[in-house]
Parts: C-alpha cells; sequence; structure tokens
C-alpha cells in the first residue's frame, strides 16, 4: 500500500511496524494475527487495513527495513586497506545492526521458511553490497563467493548468539569470521578429492511403509508448509488411507519431530559417507560442504522444513542445528592438527562452516547461483581464502 499522507499516519504506521515486530518475536508470525499487532500498537483492528493489507505485507516491511539498515551500516563504513580488516568491519557492521532491529531479524527468519521470493529480496541485495566492498580485494566471481560465505557465518553467529543464547556476540567472533573469510579456511592447499562412489539419494526400501510415510510426510510439509499440511494428505501421498498415519505418528507434531531427526540423521550419515578415508581435516571439511550440496538436492524442502519446525518447537532446533553443533565442534576439537584451521576455537569454526554451507547452498543448490563457476571453483575460493 502507499505511504501515509500526513505526520499522523506515518506515526501510526510506524507504530503498527514495531509493535508487529514485538508480537512476532514473542509469539511467532505464524501465531500472531492482526488483532495482536493492533492491541500492542493500541489500535482498533480497522485501522490496521488503512496501512497494511495482509499481515504478510508487514512481515515483508519489516524484513525490508532490516535489510536497509544492513546495507546502509555496510555502505557507510570506511574502506579497509586489507581484506580482513574490511571483512572485520563488515563483521561488526552487520551485528550491531541485527542487535539494534532483533525483533525484525528473528520475523525474517521465521517468514523467509515459506516465501522464497522474500528471501531472495533479503539475501540477495545484501550480498551484492558485501561483494561490491570485497570486490577490490577479489574481483570477478570470486567476490560473490566469499560474500555468500561471510553472510552465512555472520548469520548463524547472530543466530546462536543474539538469538538462542540471547548472550550477544562474543568478542571473538567477528574476528573469526573476517579472518576465515580473508584467509580462508586454512593454510592448506585445497584438497580436490572426490567423494566415494556410490552415494545414490536415499529412498524406502521397497514394503517399508513407515519409511514410506515419513518421506511423504516431508515433501507434504515442505510444499504446504506445516501449519496448512494435512494429515489426510500426508497419508494418500503415502498411498495409504487418511487413518493409517496413527499407526505411524501420534500427531502431526510428531510427525514433523521424526522428519526434523530423519533429515539431520540422512545429513550426517552423508558427510560421514563422502569423507570416509579423508586424509586430514581439511580435506574432510571439503567433502562434507559436496555431502551437504547433495543433500540439499535431495531434500529441497530441508530448509522449510527446519525453519517451521525451529519456531513450531524451539527443541527441534537444538535437536537438529544444536545436535549438529556440538557434535561437530568437538570432532573437530578431537581431530584437527594443531594449527591446521585459520581460527582454533572449535565451537566458532563449526559454526562459520556451518553458516557457509548454508548460505552457500542455498544460493547454489536452490536458486542457481553462482553460474560461471564449477563447485570446485566455489568452494576452492571459500577454502583459499581472499589472499
Amino acid at each position: 500500500m502507499s505511504a501515509p499522507a500526513t505526520p499522523k499516519g506515518l506515526r501510526t504506521r510506524e507504530r503498527l511496524v514495531e509493535a508487529s515486530g514485538t508480537v512476532f518475536a514473542r509469539k511467532g508470525c505464524a501465531a500472531s494475527g492482526v488483532a495482536d499487532i493492533c492491541a500492542a500498537a493500541g489500535l482498533a483492528v480497522g485501522g490496521f487495513y488503512r496501512y497494511f493489507a495482509s499481515k504478510e505485507e508487514i512481515i515483508e516491511v519489516l524484513s525490508r527495513e532490516l535489510r536497509d539498515e544492513l546495507i546502509r551500516a555496510i555502505s557507510e563504513l570506511p574502506q579497509q586497506k586489507d581484506a580482513e580488516k574490511e571483512a572485520l568491519a563488515l563483521a561488526g557492521a552487520f551485528f550491531r545492526a541485527a542487535a539494534a532491529r532483533l525483533d525484525s531479524f528473528k520475523a525474517m527468519r521465521e517468514a523467509e521458511a515459506g516465501d522464497e521470493a522474500l528471501a531472495r529480496d533479503f539475501y540477495g541485495p545484501l550480498a551484492e553490497v558485501i561483494a561490491g566492498r570485497l570486490g577490490r580485494f577479489a574481483p570477478g566471481p570470486r567476490a560473490g563467493a566469499h560474500a555468500w560465505a561471510l553472510l552465512g557465518s555472520l548469520y548463524f553467529y547472530a543466530v546462536k548468539f543474539l538469538v538462542w543464547d540471547k548472550s550477544g556476540v562474543p568478542a571473538g567472533a567477528p574476528e573469526a569470521a573476517a579472518r576465515l573469510c580473508a584467509k580462508g579456511l586454512s593454510r592448506r592447499a585445497f584438497p580436490r578429492r572426490e567423494p566415494a562412489a556410490g552415494q545414490a539419494k536415499t529412498r524406502p526400501a521397497p514394503g517399508d511403509t513407515g519409511a514410506g510415510m515419513l518421506a511423504a510426510a516431508e515433501e507434504v510439509f515442505g510444499r504446504c508448509g506445516y501449519h496448512n499440511a494435512r494429515v489426510s494428505e500426508i497419508a494418500k501421498k503415502a498411498g495409504f488411507a487418511a487413518g493409517t498415519f496413527y499407526l505411524f505418528f501420534s500427531s502431526k507434531e510428531e510427525a514433523l519431530e521424526k522428519v526434523v531427526l530423519r533429515l539431520r540423521d540422512c545429513l550426517v550419515k552423508k558427510a560421514a559417507a563422502y569423507s570416509a578415508g579423508a586424509g586430514s581435516r581439511v580435506e574432510t571439511e571439503a567433502l562434507a560442504f559436496r555431502a551437504l550440496f547433495d543433500f540439499i538436492r535431495e531434500h529441497p524442502y530441508g530448509y522449510r522444513i527446519m525453519r517451521e519446525a525451529e519456531f513450531t518447537d524451539p527443541a527441534l532446533a537444538d535437536a537438529y542445528y544444536g545436535y549438529i553443533l556440538r557434535n561437530y565442534s568437538a570432532q573437530l576439537k578431537k581431530t584437527a592438527a594443531a594449527g591446521e584451521f585459520n581460527i582454533d576455537d572449535p565451537e566458532l569454526l563449526a559454526l562459520a562452516l556451518m553458516g557457509m554451507g548454508h548460505m552457500l547452498g542455498m544460493k547454489r543448490v536452490l536458486w542457481g547461483g553462482f553460474r560461471g563457476m564449477t563447485e570446485t571453483e566455489l568452494l576452492k575460493a571459500v577454502f583459499e581464502g581472499i589472499k
């Protein structure tokens, strides 16, 4: 809708935007209604529609305002003389803006899961501005690769420390993200070893009705969204009558939990299979990225399911991301040789790698990005850094 014509109208609109961020942060976007927003803003429900056509429109406004604030904060930074200082300044600006608009950050994270256009509109321009800043040090398509990888690290740090832990970003996080961006993951040469052969897509075994029902639930949750998914449609997709659903799950909520755990276990097993026989921890990580990209191809709805699951039941975020992070950090601490990676903190390294994989996978696999770069060239750029 068009902007209000009077100063009073502009103030009222801003009041609604601010109230919506508070409400969404407390209740979640899906569980919040226009009445909740108006109650928080101290307005009658009918007044909402003078300024916004729907709840979805106000979510888009929150996302766009957050994106524009991030872009403004980054664009106003003075240029630095080397890539690591530039990345450090970018990290600081990102964390300050995200913390200042934390309610909007939370709302955007929930909404982007079911709205690819919103996600593209948020991340695409932001990554482009970051690439422009890094392009002085990494010209050509490599700048885009470094921008998306850095954005992934910053995003996961912000989620972990600002949203989940509510503790504030630790002092070492901006430095870790900047160093990984500029210097790369390791001083070692990028390992070019290919994954072991025979890593076929996982399909339910013939006659395994439980696995078939889980696969059907994954597709229906992903295609329709958790809240709009119907038990009858899941059963129909699996080839059964609606009542058969309850032979496997006590509720739709339990089905979501089992889908999340299945996705987690599939990813962990694929990463282990791809990296079997790796000669170093760095080589393990390179192969794990390839496993993740293939996992996303096999489970294209995984991003949406995991994001909706997190906001439906916060315990599921820990069951997926928390589980992976704890085990990932422990393995890095146990198996990485001294000085093998360019940062030593196993948790910050694990979070950065998870964030890079998340953002690069979304951009490359789901959105068809990084044209002109092979998968090997993309990973080589990230692993070797800007230099």
